[in-house]
């Protein structure tokens, strides 16, 4: 039963922008297609959820694997005006809402050391009951193995959660692990999901 607690990604969910945009973007500054974007991406960002390689280190590979290696620098600056840790007063305010209606609220991202280390500093993580960041502990999403634990470290099962991510590779095993998945679209369509849940929200 769906009814204790429900976890949150970090970017393009509470915070900055979503998945679907920052690819868009990203695909229109390089002149490249999204599968080729993609296929470039998820070769290597294992390497930085895990806390193998840096941010820009990622850039540089992906950016090489995509022959456009001619345009880090540029990039690099194109990508720090991207609004990454612009959190949305809307999606605190609804974590905030379901902790007082008596939900276990988690955070769980795939990110880097140096996000990891901005996000705890800016006092974040004091709107939730649990926060993981994959860099952290040497997992990420979609491995069932970090869900398992940021499920454990929220004291309930995964069949009693919810999950909510942009990522809809991040949500793949949601099958496997047991919880409820919802991709996050829009603010709207995530009430909208959650009231069909029946979560209170207000």
């Amino acid at each position: 039963m769906v009814d204790k607690a429900i976890g949150f990604d970090y970017g393009g969910v509470i915070a900055g922008v979503p998945g679907k945009e920052f690819n868009k973007r990203v695909c229109e500054f390089l002149n490249v297609r999204l599968d080729q974007y993609r296929e470039a991406y998820f070769k290597f960002n294992h390497l930085m959820n895990n806390g193998q390689v840096t941010g820009p280190e990622l850039w540089r590979m992906v950016l090489t694997e995509l022959g456009k290696d001619d345009q880090y620098d540029e990039f690099i600056e194109f990508q720090s005006r991207l609004p990454h840790h612009e959190v949305h007063s809307n999606m605190l305010r609804l974590v905030d809402a379901l902790r007082k209606n008596g939900y276990k609220v988690g955070l769980l991202s795939n990110n880097t050391l140096k996000a990891a280390k901005h996000i705890r500093a800016t006092g974040l993580v004091d709107h939730f009951d649990v926060c993981v960041i994959s860099a952290e502990v040497g997992m990420s999403k979609p491995d069932p193995k970090i869900f398992e634990y940021f499920f454990s470290r929220l004291g309930v099962s995964p069949e009693e959660a919810i999950f909510i991510d942009d990522a809809e590779k991040s949500l793949s095993t949601a099958s496997e692990v047991g919880y409820h998945p919802v991709f996050f679209d829009s603010y709207e369509g995530l009430i909208h999901e959650l009231g069909l849940l029946g979560v209170k929200t207000v």
